[in-house]
């Protein structure tokens, strides 16, 4: 399968093409808390716009920290346009793990995956996405994300954690 896009000879090359060739990168301009909730909530700053007919390979990393060795962690899972699929999985820290275990499970997007968070405040975790995006209609992909379990203490996603999107077809 060619990358995106399929050139041919004697194809104009245009800013257009050329700016659809760019991976969508975008980066999380300022921290967000939240504490006491497991309702997935979209992210301030984690949105990226996606074309119609169109494949995607995802990736990003997450820096973030909750409440260790009790209720907390984070839980994230993605909102997608209309027709569009979404197969991922977050490389993280085990959910309610204290040994420090490293789990991935593969899912569709409006499933939550879950991370585990060893530390507060200095002890930032991460977390990784990874996927495979397919479009029919043009959009938006946002990250939604919350705590697995709710507490008082805040699980915070930081400035600077980012989600890229190259597109292939």
């Amino acid at each position: 399968m060619p990358y995106y896009p399929a050139w041919t000879a004697g194809q104009r090359v245009t800013a257009a093409l050329l700016t659809a060739m760019q991976p969508i990168i975008v980066v999380k301009a300022a921290s967000t808390s939240r504490a006491s909730t497991t309702t997935l909530t979209a992210d301030p700053h984690l949105v990226l716009p996606v074309s119609a007919g169109a494949t995607y390979i995802l990736d990003g990393w997450l820096e973030y920290d909750a409440n260790f060795g009790g209720p907390g962690d984070f839980k994230a899972d993605w909102t997608l346009p209309s027709g569009a699929t979404l197969r991922w999985c977050l490389h993280s820290n085990a959910s309610g793990d204290t040994t420090q275990k490293y789990a991935t499970t593969t899912a569709s997007a409006s499933t939550a995956l879950t991370a585990g968070a060893y530390g507060i405040g200095a002890t930032a975790n991460g977390a990784a996405p990874r996927g495979y995006l397919t479009t029919s209609a043009a959009g938006n992909m946002t990250l939604r994300w919350a705590q697995n379990s709710s507490s008082a203490t805040a699980t915070t996603v930081y400035a600077g954690s980012w989600i890229r999107l190259q597109r292939v077809t």
